[in-house]
């Protein structure tokens, strides 16, 4: 994407930790149905084989995935809270709209949410703080930085998303849309031309504010619907 989100990944204390340097890989042309899945998955170029394990949400849980908000700190901008609430409202209702076997909702009051957002008080290019996560706070951010951890069976238990401050009003649903999607675990974006106006994986592109059709399906892929 134009404003490039960085993806830190790890596992739980007391399993080893891994981070990723670059969150994207690049292709040229349309990809197969199972290449992009794969790529967005488990980070493969077509035709080759994965470079990480693939993670997910247990079947269980990502039936009722709870999505909120940390306290807001004082500076961030009261508009852009107003923004980022109808973005992930409308996240929300396009990854539960795609026909995988996934739905998410907004946290109760008092629930602790599986993803979390943090909205930062910080410009692209500093670094984080404030959050008391550790692993996020003191990464630099661009527009976002999402951040999973997963246990030793690759279940994803939580995830963090921190937003910029000054993220352009016009990028906030598009980029809100992209770190929801990858915090389900499809953590790897695509550079290709052929996919800057139709997928939310573009790493070069803001311009996409709903699923495309490989996007859905690589949900899809990931989290597979019941047979009726």
């Amino acid at each position: 994407m134009i404003w490039r989100a960085l993806l830190v990944a790890g596992l739980l204390a007391g399993g080893q930790a891994a981070a990723a340097t670059e969150d994207f890989l690049v292709t040229e042309g349309k990809l197969s149905a199972e290449d992009f899945y794969r790529l967005v998955s488990c980070r493969a170029l077509p035709g080759g084989p994965c470079t990480v394990e693939p993670v997910r949400w247990p079947s269980r849980r990502a039936q009722d995935l709870t999505v909120g908000f940390a306290p807001v700190p004082h500076g961030y901008p009261p508009g852009m809270v107003r923004r980022m609430a109808a973005a992930v409202d409308h996240a929300i209702a396009e990854i539960n709209g795609a026909g995988a076997a996934l739905h998410l909702r907004r946290a109760y009051r008092g629930e602790t949410p599986d993803i979390l957002f943090h909205l930062a008080p910080v410009h692209e290019g500093d670094a984080i703080e404030g959050t008391g996560v550790l692993g996020v706070d003191g990464q630099v951010i661009g527009a976002a930085l999402v951040t999973v951890w997963w246990d030793d069976a690759l279940d994803l238990t939580q995830a963090v998303i921190v937003m910029a401050g000054d993220l352009p009003a016009s990028d906030v649903v598009p980029v809100v849309l992209e770190e929801m999607s990858q915090a389900m675990g499809l953590m790897t974006d695509i550079r290709n031309p052929y996919y800057e106006a139709i997928s939310v994986f573009s790493e070069d592109s803001n311009a996409v504010v709903r699923l495309g059709p490989q996007d859905k399906e690589a949900l899809r892929r990931h989290y597979p619907p019941e047979e009726p």
